[in-house]
């Protein structure tokens, strides 16, 4: 943290001389002139820590407004974090190849670098964008997977996100806490990256490198694996954000990548099965090591995946994963306890590949139209933070943890009785089959009633505070004693003129 010495006298002339334009003291926050004498300040201008020298140098003047809003920042790390602030605010997400863009240019970034094996002495050559000559460091061999690898201080032109192996996004808090602690601290371990063709992908360590670079750093250190298994290391990465994580994956991007790794298992166990089903896709990846959890994991997230990633999903826009306004009615995580969790059949499915596929793809179809009906009644022209005004606050109340769960589960009971599936085994497997278009306007009638109850509308603290109950029976009680009930709404679906009875 920064210490502020308060100059003497003396040296306040010296500063003052030196921050002086056109017979004006000026601020060095905003390079305008300090109004009055009585207004004229001192900061520093980098971090200062107790354990340097004062220096005269390193101090500005600055007007009393600014030297308030710095509080223990310098004026460096002010004028960073606005422009952390200003840079996160202009893009939905933002990767590490977006602050090379800023701080290089796109004309700097992304140059090759080139390298040659001696496998004889356990070195590698390797030569530097914009250097003619190359420079030979000792190559190492991981004992676990044989994985070559060396250690290099390479120049930022040279570095790219690795959007297959690292996909999170960046965020602010993290950056700005990495970019505080490495001005005045040493990196203590290397970016992990890896190298295809002649382009290095940095995969671990995202955060930091980025806040080296905002730190003015033009070389990180990086230990770089030559030509690894990107399937190994995907699972390695995955295991590393997931069960040993210190900050975890969105679940969004734990899900994409489940998917990734299970795309890959899946030609294999395709070319090597006589016999397939999901079902026998566990039992081989079982037997080739994996837990069971780990392959039914991998199954529910390309089906999860599947549906998020449909372009006619109109719900995406909503979530808080897919857009930069942090008011998001929902994440991603929610959306699979909540919805995810009463309308998609629980892998695996026992029956032969061809049937499972087209029934998937159904139910697939069929959730992505089920999220559009959310979308179209409960956030369209709705959802709007900004205004707040009562459209916004029904939808608001949709959305509460407690009340989003009950109204799932209110349509999970609605469809089954439309589609008059009493057995509680077809109702596990809800979407798994094909609605007829008459069913899906019977469908879209009850979510139509559902959310134009009178209980949305009621603003009281106490209807709120029943709402946002983190338990879905206690919540589904409460909406029926108001009135909404799955038979009120299958009663109720054919009189319009009966939608705001409570």
């Amino acid at each position: 943290m920064s210490v502020h010495l308060e100059p003497c006298k003396k040296e306040k002339e010296i500063i003052n001389k030196r921050n002086t334009k056109e017979n004006r003291i000026i601020c060095a926050v905003d390079g305008l002139a300090v109004q009055s004498d009585a207004d004229i300040e001192y900061h520093h201008l980098t971090p200062f820590t107790s354990g340097r020298d004062l220096q005269l140098t390193g101090i500005a003047t600055v007007c009393k407004k600014h030297h308030r809003e710095l509080g223990q920042l310098s004026i460096m790390e002010l004028r960073a974090y606005k422009e952390m602030e200003e840079f996160f605010s202009s893009r939905s997400i933002c990767k590490l190849d977006d602050v090379l863009s800023l701080k290089l240019g796109n004309e700097n970034t992304k140059k090759p670098l080139s390298y040659e094996t001696d496998m004889s002495n356990n070195t590698v050559a390797i030569k530097l964008p914009d250097d003619d000559s190359s420079r030979t460091v000792p190559l190492s061999v991981c004992p676990s997977t044989g994985f070559q690898y060396f250690y290099a201080v390479l120049p930022l032109s040279c570095i790219n996100n690795d959007m297959e192996l690292q996909p999170r996004p960046l965020e602010i808090k993290r950056l700005w806490e990495l970019y505080r602690h490495l001005l005045v601290n040493s990196q203590l371990t290397p970016s992990v990256c890896r190298l295809s063709g002649s382009h290095v992908y940095l995969f671990d360590g995202q955060h930091k490198a980025a806040a080296q670079i905002w730190a003015g750093r033009k070389r990180i250190e990086c230990k770089v694996y030559l030509e690894p298994a990107i399937k190994i290391l995907k699972e390695t990465n995955l295991v590393a954000h997931d069960k040993l994580r210190q900050m975890p994956f969105f679940v969004s991007v734990l899900i994409n990548k489940w998917a990734s790794i299970f795309e890959e298992e899946w030609k294999e166990y395709i070319e090597l099965a006589d016999s397939k089903s999901e079902a026998g896709f566990v039992l081989y990846l079982v037997s080739r090591g994996r837990k069971k959890s780990e392959a039914l994991h991998m199954i529910e997230s390309n089906i999860y995946d599947s549906i998020l990633e449909d372009e006619n999903n109109r719900m995406k826009k909503y979530l808080a994963e897919y857009n930069s306004d942090l008011r998001c009615p929902l994440t991603v995580g929610r959306l699979k306890v909540s919805f995810f969790k009463k309308f998609i059949t629980a892998p695996p499915l026992t029956i032969n590949l061809e049937k499972s596929d087209r029934l998937r793809e159904l139910e697939r179809t069929n959730n992505v139209r089920l999220l559009n009906l959310f979308s179209l009644y409960a956030l369209q022209d709705m959802w709007s933070p900004d205004t707040n005004d009562e459209n916004h606050r029904i939808s608001e109340k949709i959305f509460l943890n407690g009340s989003f769960k009950a109204v799932c589960a209110i349509i999970k009971d609605i469809i089954a009785a439309i589609l008059e599936l009493l057995d509680e085994d077809e109702r596990k497997e809800l979407l798994l089959r094909q609605i007829s278009r008459q069913n899906w306007d019977l469908i879209e009638n009850a979510l139509s009633m559902l959310f134009s109850h009178r209980v949305w509308s009621d603003n009281s603290h106490e209807n709120y505070n029943n709402l946002r109950l983190n338990n879905e029976s206690q919540v589904r009680k409460y909406l029926a004693r108001r009135g909404l009930s799955v038979n009120w709404i299958i009663n109720n679906s054919y009189d319009s003129g009966n939608n705001f009875i409570d």
